[in-house]
């Protein structure tokens, strides 16, 4: 219990510091500012603007989110080494697993709130302009396809804090922003990969794809918007891949924490 309060403490108190940087407030206008360009974008183009601001809308939370996952998280570990204010909450009875997964929890926290804001703004730009006065999608979808989003997000965060956990705060996040990309396209990697014929290619192909995070199991936009089936069993495998991918993220993240040498 005391470890628990001990690691609640270092969350609350990088959700307070998380929340005073001023460029968080940029990315959240940054998101909130495409939600609304949305709505211009569906009245200059073809098809149902319903359709085209759900998927701006949802995209957008998506960009911001990502995006402050990994500026909060390359932040969370490497920068309070680098400024030395980490230094003192370690010297205390506290352990380097517990400081680094109660940062993590901070930065998830800080992304959730900012990612709340951004889903209000969306779901009552998609609310005007559902049909007939009603919500376009079923609860259910609507929601299971934020859920898995948070989930993404999440995993982001957690590779973000990976990298500030061994290296400094611009590597990290180098690091970081790289892996999130090439974690939207490792389908597409195995694919032109596996198209070589060396076979230790095709290998390093099926390698990096069961290596990288795979963060397209984890969207589930395109299925919203055409409003096709989301609660299926592939939708759990891929709550239960991200949920895995997350919680070994951590125990490596800790383990090479603990591993490091401190000036």
């Amino acid at each position: 219990m005391t470890q628990l309060r001990a690691l609640l403490a270092i969350a609350r108190v990088t959700v307070h510091e998380s929340l005073r940087d001023r460029i968080l407030y940029g990315v959240l206008a940054f998101g909130i500012g495409l939600i609304l360009l949305s709505a211009v974008l569906s009245n200059v183009t073809l098809g149902w603007p319903v359709r085209i601001v759900t998927d701006l809308s949802i995209s957008a939370i998506s960009i911001g989110g990502a995006a402050m996952a990994i500026l909060l998280g390359v932040r969370a570990v490497a920068g309070e080494v680098e400024r030395r204010l980490a230094y003192p909450v370690l010297a205390r009875p506290i352990s380097r697993a517990q400081y680094v997964v109660g940062k993590y929890v901070g930065v998830v926290g800080t992304v959730y709130l900012n990612v709340a804001l951004m889903a209000v703004a969306a779901t009552a730009m998609i609310a005007s302009y559902s049909h007939d006065g009603a919500f376009q999608y079923t609860g259910a979808a609507y929601l299971a396809t934020l859920a898995l989003l948070l989930l993404k997000l999440a995993l982001i965060a957690a590779i973000a804090v990976f990298f500030s956990a061994f290296t400094s705060s611009t590597v990290a996040f180098i690091a970081s922003t790289g892996l999130t990309l090439a974690g939207h396209l490792t389908g597409e990697l195995r694919f032109f990969l596996g198209k070589s014929e060396s076979a230790l290619t095709r290998a390093l192909g099926d390698g990096l794809y069961y290596t990288l995070p795979d963060f397209v199991t984890l969207e589930a936009l395109s299925k919203l918007v055409h409003e096709q089936e989301i609660l299926t069993s592939h939708t759990l495998a891929a709550t239960a891949y991200g949920t895995c991918y997350l919680a070994a993220l951590l125990v490596l993240t800790s383990m090479v924490f603990e591993r490091r040498d401190l000036p």
